[in-house]
């Protein structure tokens, strides 16, 4: 994975359980790797701010403290500046590529099925399949809530295996748990559209990302409502 996106990832804190491994990896190996990290937490903050005129001087004034650093942060800080110099809108959709936009709105469904209880004596499939979850096995998650399927179809524990596959990136895998195993008539179906729209824009697929999204926002859940307005906006 590019170090950059790695960063901005751990910035968001939406980093996998493998990507959190090989960010550690580069924090020990990599000396210029960890020297990066300040840089990116000045533009995560300038983003954050809404003022267009702020966020235009905070990034000049990152670009004149890192005058010693290496040119590759100089050319960033310079060609952002450039950016939004053209404009805000041109600016946010040169960098609105699918797998920066799946990054931002990916995070994973929250566990409201079976709380985890540290020390909990007894460990039945659904406790064991959500304890990795919460945990971030997801390998594991995978394993049990396959058993949890196979004893009783369930919608809810359909879009946990989902989730869990699209954290160990086997997208394609996760499409079909969504489609296959949620049906409309499921009252996580506007879920389960959310989640097939990040599925098909992790793939780079974006019309079909926008088909999802569209389908979301016909249903009546109010669930990921303005996520997906303004991800279809970024996509168009």
């Amino acid at each position: 994975m590019d170090k950059d996106l790695l960063i901005q990832k751990y910035l968001k804190g939406t980093l996998s359980e493998s990507e959190e491994l090989l960010f550690q990896e580069y924090l020990e190996k990599d000396p210029s790797f960890a020297k990066d990290i300040p840089f990116y937490e000045g533009l995560h903050y300038a983003f954050a701010k809404a003022d267009y005129e702020q966020t235009k001087s905070q990034l000049q004034s990152f670009y004149k403290e890192e005058k010693q650093s290496v040119w590759r942060k100089w050319s960033i800080a310079a060609t952002i500046l450039v950016l939004m110099g053209l404009g805000s809108l041109w600016f946010l959709n040169t960098i609105n590529s699918t797998e920066t936009l799946y990054a931002h709105y990916f995070e994973p469904y929250k566990n409201v099925v079976q709380p985890t209880v540290r020390g909990e004596t007894i460990k039945t499939t659904k406790v064991l399949a959500f304890m990795a979850y919460d945990d971030g096995d997801y390998d594991t998650a995978i394993v049990h809530i396959n058993e949890l399927l196979e004893d009783k179809p369930e919608a809810i524990l359909a879009l946990y295996k989902a989730n869990a596959q699209l954290q160990i990136d086997q997208t394609e895998a996760a499409i079909e748990t969504l489609k296959s195993q949620i049906k409309k008539t499921d009252t996580i179906y506007a879920e389960a559209q959310w989640y097939l729209a990040l599925s098909y824009l992790k793939l780079d697929n974006k019309e079909a990302a926008k088909s999802y999204l569209n389908t979301l926002l016909q249903t009546n859940s109010s669930f990921k409502n303005k996520d997906a307005t303004a991800l279809l906006k970024s996509l168009e």
